[in-house]
């Protein structure tokens, strides 16, 4: 396979042709010899193992060369600003059987509004509707730290791309995609928008506290913080951990709705219980005798030297450097790690051998907005990060079959005034069907409820597998084998089956056995340690953002491992550690750190080698602004919309200046836009060339006009809470969504009938279960 990286950054199109390098692709980065130099940490994390073409698209001989490298390619991957993807009409095939796949990558799509907007991370947070989220309230909202915009726009690239390519190797014609940045992180909310959608509820920002669990926030230790989240079920151990198990069935705590109005309390009796613990005590009892999910703050250097890392052997070394970088979160069973090599010299010209014929990857798509086709995939997972992967591959046409428990979405009487997220905040007659969390991640699958613990549950989920592609789950590492369906079980049944476990931990090393959930995990990657209001003030993105990190590697897991099924044959067992998928997202930092011996800073709102570079209180009530200046071009922009005399001030007449003077700039800024609109700020910022995002809540970025103007948002009528709108696809195919054929979520043990009798069983035998209660389509009484 051979992909061309079209691109002068590093970025999302360089993350995305990074995966397809690591993976065995021979990757091209054409660049122009014009680009502005970029950084050694950057160069080394994202372009190791790929060929280098420098290349000038404004010449008639550079854009023949690259027609030539094209013409040889099988996928095209460009994150080029959208004007001049247009212009050099890249996403235009040769002709009607064009077999190349090509995909563009821009903030915001090849049309709309904001077409045209200059953008950052930091913009497209704010956008996004992730910076109101974190932060203090009252004080200005934080940006998370790193690319992650980019870098899950390079995930969603490489698996939209890599299942296009087996579309077009089953016989199809690929249409050229189109994937949105701002339409990447907006589908990777959790439950912000379910929120606003169903209830009218507005999630806002609770410093290190979610707002709707207790506690599941951080908190001070002796020697720095930790993490707690706790959820019902941890609850008991929690209050054992907290040297008072009498809290257990009080019921002024029993519940997370009486513990939220004691949160004070709370945080008072675990600062005494606590505060004369180390992280390493806090990490290892609260895992290892109380079986909490807990974590610990670490720094980025920290972090590196996490003893269970190390045994994992996740930091891999460049080949011919002294450096290591961050491994894939994913690894083949019985596998050493694909190599990583460093950047190699960039050259004048190529020339390429011509195109492979791809092997036949056997799928029955039928349309190009569907690749996935024919793919069928048992889905084991729960919470978000599974769910979310399950839901990537449905939404790009898989039959995804939703195996669940009888009693996993909940009790079959809900009091109203629960918590959950109920339309209406009514649970109604059947609540397992009305929680629009649930609804939102298992759109586009079927549901089989099956108790598994039952010998017959799990003899039927066997009959399901055999007629399976793939088999993904996120249990603890011991789950499955506990049931006798291990992999070496499920391969005995269908060996060409594909089988991706995700546990928090990754399934050897000393975390193996700890629960993980994503607001314990996050602290554990590195991100906190790089977020906060400044070196001793750290601050969780209260997201859970581990979850939607490993929730796109492991849709890249599973492509991967389809693609290299179609080459030889063979299945696969996949571990996948939530853990290292959030590690990858800072590995720049990483390698930066090896480079200088310098651990990066906790900045706040500010960037290291940007000023001005922050988030800006606005008119009116808690209404804020992002702004970042990429270059001095901005700079003399913003001082001349401003007006104010910045540009004559000699503590900002340099980058380093303003860095230096970063407070003072941003006291400034601020003085500056306080009286203003922050949509009016924005639009005229845009205006003058500079990257500006107003911070967006739920319902702001859900009306967003430059979202709603490209048919971002996917509507349907659901079983039991009517018509509903959520978040979309962040992929055209060829202009196209396909929402008109996708399905809404189903009902619990919808479709128990239909699937079980579809992989063999009779009619008798599926009512025999029936009879039997081994499979639902209610919960248990």
């Amino acid at each position: 396979m051979r992909v061309v990286e079209l691109s002068d950054r590093e970025d999302a199109a360089a993350y995305a042709a990074k995966l397809f390098a690591r993976w065995g692709a021979q990757v091209i980065k054409v660049e122009s010899p014009h680009r502005p130099h970029g950084l050694e940490a950057d160069d080394l994390y994202l372009n190791g193992g790929k060929r280098r073409l420098l290349l000038d698209r404004d010449t008639p001989e550079g854009q023949a060369h690259l027609r030539e490298v094209l013409g040889a390619a099988d996928i095209l991957i460009t994150d080029l600003p959208a004007r001049e993807v247009l212009a050099l009409g890249l996403l235009e095939p040769e002709g009607e059987d064009d077999p190349l796949v090509r995909v563009s990558i821009t903030p915001f799509g090849l049309d709309g509004p904001y077409r045209d907007y200059e953008a950052t991370a930091a913009t497209m947070l704010a956008l996004g509707g992730y910076t109101y989220l974190s932060g203090d309230p009252g004080r200005a909202p934080l940006t998370f730290p790193g690319r992650y915009p980019y870098y899950q726009a390079g995930n969603y690239t490489y698996v939209a791309a890599l299942a296009a390519y087996l579309y077009r190797a089953s016989g199809g014609v690929p249409a050229p995609l189109e994937i949105s940045v701002l339409e990447v992180i907006a589908t990777l909310h959790q439950f912000t928008d379910v929120m606003w959608t169903h209830q009218g509820r507005v999630r806002s920002r609770h410093g290190n506290r979610w707002e709707n669990l207790c506690p599941t926030t951080m908190l001070p230790v002796a020697d720095g913080h930790a993490a707690v989240n706790v959820i019902v079920s941890f609850w008991e151990a929690f209050t054992a951990m907290l040297g008072k198990p009498e809290l257990a069935a009080d019921p002024e705590w029993a519940t997370d709705g009486e513990r939220m109005k004691r949160y004070d309390r709370m945080d008072a009796m675990m600062a005494e219980a606590f505060g004369d613990w180390t992280r390493e005590r806090f990490l290892r009892e609260g895992q290892e005798v109380w079986r909490v999910p807990v974590g610990t703050v670490l720094t980025l250097p920290e972090m590196i030297e996490d003893r269970h890392l190390a045994a994992r052997e996740f930091w891999r070394p460049i080949e011919g450097t002294s450096i290591r970088t961050a491994g894939s979160p994913f690894r083949f069973a019985g596998e050493p790690p694909p190599p990583e090599r460093p950047p190699e010299a960039p050259l004048a010209s190529l020339d390429l051998g011509p195109r492979e014929v791809a092997p036949d990857a056997g799928l029955a798509a039928r349309v190009a907005h569907r690749p996935l086709e024919g793919v069928r995939i048992a889905d084991l997972t729960r919470i978000w990060s599974g769910p979310l992967a399950t839901r990537i591959l449905g939404d790009l046409g898989a039959d995804v079959i939703k195996v669940e428990a009888p009693t996993g979405r909940g009790p079959a009487v809900v009091l109203r005034g629960s918590p959950g997220y109920f339309a209406e905040d009514d649970p109604g007659d059947r609540p397992w069907n009305r929680n629009g969390l649930n609804n939102k991640l298992n759109r586009n699958k079927r549901s089989l409820a099956v108790d598994l613990k039952a010998p017959a549950g799990r003899d039927a989920l066997l009959r399901l597998v055999a007629h399976s592609d793939v088999v993904i789950e996120n249990f603890s590492a011991r789950a499955m084998p506990s049931l006798g369906l291990g992999y070496d079980v499920l391969r005995e049944v269908n060996p060409r089956v594909i089988y991706v476990a995700m546990p928090a931990f990754g399934l050897e090393g000393p975390y193996r056995d700890y629960v993980g959930l994503g607001p314990s995990i996050e602290p554990l990657t590195g991100a906190t340690g790089l977020m906060g209001y400044g070196p001793d003030d750290p601050r969780m993105s209260v997201q859970a953002i581990t979850d939607a990190m490993s929730g796109t590697a492991a849709a890249a897991a599973v492509l991967t491992a389809l693609e290299r099924r179609a080459r030889t044959g063979e299945g696969a067992f996949i571990e996948l550690s939530q853990h290292e998928a959030g590690i990858t997202f800072f590995g720049e930092q990483a390698i930066e750190y090896q480079l200088t011996g310098d651990a990066p800073p906790r900045l706040g709102n500010g960037h290291p080698r940007m000023a001005p570079h922050g988030v800006y209180r606005c008119a009116g009530e808690d209404e804020w602004l992002a702004l970042t200046v990429t270059d001095a071009e901005g700079w003399r922009a913003l001082c001349d919309l401003a007006g104010l005399g910045w540009g004559i001030r000699p503590e900002f007449a340099t980058l380093e200046d303003r860095l230096a003077h970063r407070d003072a700039l941003d006291a400034a800024i601020e003085g500056w836009a306080a009286g203003q609109s922050k949509a009016a700020l924005m639009t005229a910022l845009q205006e003058a060339g500079i990257a500006a995002g107003a911070v967006q809540s739920a319902p702001e970025w859900h009306h967003d006009s430059h979202l709603r103007r490209r048919d971002y948002f996917f509507s349907t009528q659901e079983l039991d809470t009517g018509a509903r709108t959520y978040d979309g696809l962040p992929v055209r195919f060829g202009g196209v969504r396909g929402y008109e054929e996708w399905r809404r979520a189903p009902g619990l043990g919808e479709h128990n009938r239909e699937v079980l009798e579809a992989v063999g069983l009779t009619s008798a035998e599926v009512a025999a279960l029936e009879g039997s209660g081994v499979i639902v389509d209610r919960p248990p009484s």
